[in-house]
């Protein structure tokens, strides 16, 4: 309890019985829980996806999202229990809510990219265990996350930069004059390479490729025949 930054912090049992009591009271009053996400949004600037509500309502949130959830769901209930125009307030707030989409994945977008990329440098591909963690801890949903990984891994692979200093390696090596120690063949016999030379072998092979590559089947057999 003792890491619960509320001042007034409910057992695991309370927060138990009053998720079901949220629940309960909000189907008996005709509440989706994307209706109590969006409700939350219009009441107390604070917005959650109906995926969070569902989580809370199932328990299935760490003990101190919890914590932090329970007095602005608190709230909402006591408003929805005694306000008539209640509906209407969260059939308005939906209205809007598609308008107002595009924006919010931007600024969803800007306020954690930093964050997401910080994970990203340290773990190209997490688990699915550590994408539930990341999500809770972004307030985003899992498939948010998920969704952002694999778009990231596939524009390092779009930009020919895997994920690793080894790429800033090679895009060094393709924006400077080639040195001859870089080039596996030199193109004249005093060592020296061509200007085109670096388009040509750096972007299309791999480091480890490009003796292999450089050995053509068909220059031994040439070879061999004088």
């Amino acid at each position: 309890v003792s890491f619960c930054s509320c001042q007034d912090a409910p057992t695991s049992g309370e927060l138990e019985q009053f998720a079901k009591d949220l629940k309960h009271k909000r189907i008996m009053l005709g509440f989706t829980q994307a209706d109590v996400g969006l409700a939350l949004g219009t009441l107390y600037g604070k917005m959650f996806s109906q995926t969070t509500i569902c989580r809370f309502e199932a328990l299935q949130l760490s003990f101190k999202n919890m914590c932090k959830l329970k007095p602005l769901l608190q709230r909402w209930l006591n408003e929805a229990e005694n306000t008539d125009n209640m509906q209407e307030m969260c059939n308005a707030e939906q209205v809007l809510a598609q308008a107002r989409k595009r924006k919010r994945r931007t600024s969803i977008e800007t306020n954690v990219k930093g964050t997401l990329e910080s994970f990203f440098r340290k773990c190209v591909k997490p688990s699915p265990q550590e994408i539930s963690q990341i999500a809770e801890d972004l307030n985003l949903d899992k498939d948010v996350v998920r969704v952002w990984f694999c778009n990231r891994r596939q524009k390092g692979k779009r930009l020919l930069l895997p994920y690793g200093n080894e790429a800033e390696g090679m895009m060094y090596d393709m924006n400077q004059p080639l040195v001859p120690s870089a080039l596996p063949i030199p193109v004249t016999s005093q060592g020296y390479s061509l200007a085109p030379s670096p388009p040509v072998y750096m972007p299309t092979f791999h480091k480890a490729e490009m003796f292999p590559q450089a050995l053509q089947p068909g220059l031994s057999m040439s070879n061999s025949g004088h």
